[in-house]
């Protein structure tokens, strides 16, 4: 086979690097001249060349970057060429399955939470001592993920975005889970039908002695779960999740108690997490914790459930996620700067009362509109970015105070300002801004870093 990786960023360059380190047929490529000029610099090891300069065939496997759009808002040029030459269009992920057939993979999908979920189960398997690494879209390329341990006893949690799943065609999830799927990359996928579409892939190829864990309190997940329970030939063992309702033959987590009855054994526990806090992550939790559990079936070994429960509780969170940075006398500070849209902030305000809220930055469709419901747990607003004047109106139109800052430091100097001067008990200053950073900011981890050194920089005392 002739390996093209298309699309040089960091999966791309991880796929082309192992490919000729381990005497593969390789050639990389990237519609972005300039990036392909720096990179031909950057490693004189690799082999590269303009994609109109390489020959495809139908040896030849197409590692395409997901990042890079597929069919809309118009059709990629690769996917002609790999019709016309019958070349194999890939992703990274695809490419390490086939290279790496012999271990064990599981594959976590859904619009919200699923780093929180894919991180919390890396962490639940590490504390049980189970060889395994997580990666995918959570950040790490898997090509970065190879270890000493043998692959056959190796265990490989991926995150994966729709983008990735339209890539995969063999890869094989033994355990498959989609948290929820609401609508998001629209622009990406054409339709709402096609993005949920996108998700289902997660469940391809499973069969007997597999699991597919599905939220069911989601509209358009649990219209997945039926449509897979009615089919005749899915033959993996459906688990639904939920927070809501007690599932037979699922996990429930309602309220700090536990409920799995997956395979017929009823267990009941009592789970709750200082660090995780709200609705999402009883989600988050419950799915990690079925993901343990059905591992553990699969492996023939029962009596963990205490272990399981004990590690979930010790996981601190991912940053930038409802992190809580600390805390000074009775005013907690949160950052939840991954918190790009509506959807994801409204966690964070079920999850906390009396909020000073920073919020604004490059607004996304709908604004904030759907949070009115929780604007009476706001104390106050701190207004940053180009979405001040929209959010401004928006919070006008329902009564909430509010001041226009400009800036991150002058909203967390304003807020922490207010909270000494308020009588109230327990007060959170939060920075979820439901919007993304790129107004201000390089990316989301940037604008989160910053609040976090604005508190590391406060007197402590």
């Amino acid at each position: 086979m002739k390996y093209v990786v298309y699309g040089l960023g960091i999966s791309g360059i991880s796929t082309a690097k192992f490919l000729a380190k381990n005497g593969e047929e390789i050639i990389a490529t990237d519609d972005n001249e300039n990036t392909l000029a720096e990179d031909i610099k950057k490693y004189p090891e690799l082999k590269f060349a303009k994609s109109d300069e390489i020959l495809f065939d139908s040896q030849t496997i197409v590692s395409l970057a997901p990042g890079i759009p597929l069919y809309f808002p118009k059709s990629h040029k690769i996917l002609e060429i790999c019709k016309k030459t019958g070349a194999i269009l890939a992703c990274d992920i695809e490419i390490f399955y086939r290279k790496n057939i012999e271990a064990k993979f599981i594959g976590i999908t859904g619009t919200n939470g699923k780093s929180t979920t894919t991180a919390l189960s890396g962490f639940i398997f590490e504390q049980l001592k189970i060889p395994s690494r997580i990666g995918g879209n959570i950040g790490t390329p898997c090509f970065d993920l190879l270890t000493t341990y043998d692959l056959r006893l190796t265990t490989f949690i991926f995150e994966t975005s729709s983008f990735q799943l339209d890539l995969l065609s063999q890869t094989h999830f033994k355990i498959a889970a989609l948290l929820n799927i609401t609508p998001d990359h629209l622009d990406r996928h054409g339709s709402m039908e096609n993005y949920i579409e996108a998700k289902k892939r997660v469940f391809r190829n499973q069969t007997f002695g597999d699991f597919a864990l599905i939220d069911v309190d989601n509209e358009n997940s649990k219209k997945v779960f039926a449509e897979l329970q009615a089919d005749k030939n899915f033959k993996a063992t459906l688990v639904p999740i939920s927070t809501k309702k007690i599932q037979e033959n699922g996990v429930s987590l309602i309220s700090g108690n536990l409920v799995s009855k997956i395979g017929g054994i009823n267990l009941e526990l009592e789970l709750k997490s200082e660090f995780l806090r709200g609705e999402h992550n009883d989600q988050n939790m419950a799915f990690a914790f079925a993901i343990a559990y059905c591992h553990m079936i699969q492996q023939g070994e029962y009596g963990l459930e205490e272990k399981i429960i004990s590690a979930i509780k010790k996981f601190q969170g991912l940053r930038h996620r409802m992190q809580i940075v600390g805390k000074i006398a009775d005013v907690s500070f949160i950052n939840d700067s991954k918190a790009t849209n509506a959807e994801s902030t409204e966690h964070a305000l079920k999850a906390y009362e009396n909020i000073f809220w920073i919020v604004g930055g490059k607004a996304k469709d709908g604004g904030i509109e759907n949070l009115t419901p929780y604007f009476k747990k706001i104390s106050k607003a701190y207004l940053i970015g180009e979405a001040t004047e929209k959010f401004a109106k928006t919070l006008e139109k329902n009564s909430v105070i509010f001041e226009r800052c400009g800036d991150l430091k002058t909203a967390f100097e304003k807020a922490l300002d207010d909270t000494k001067k308020s009588s109230l008990t327990e007060k959170n200053i939060l920075l979820s801004p439901s919007c993304a950073s790129f107004d201000q900011w390089k990316n989301f981890e940037q604008r989160g870093d910053y609040f976090c050194k604005l508190f590391d920089e406060l007197p402590k005392s």
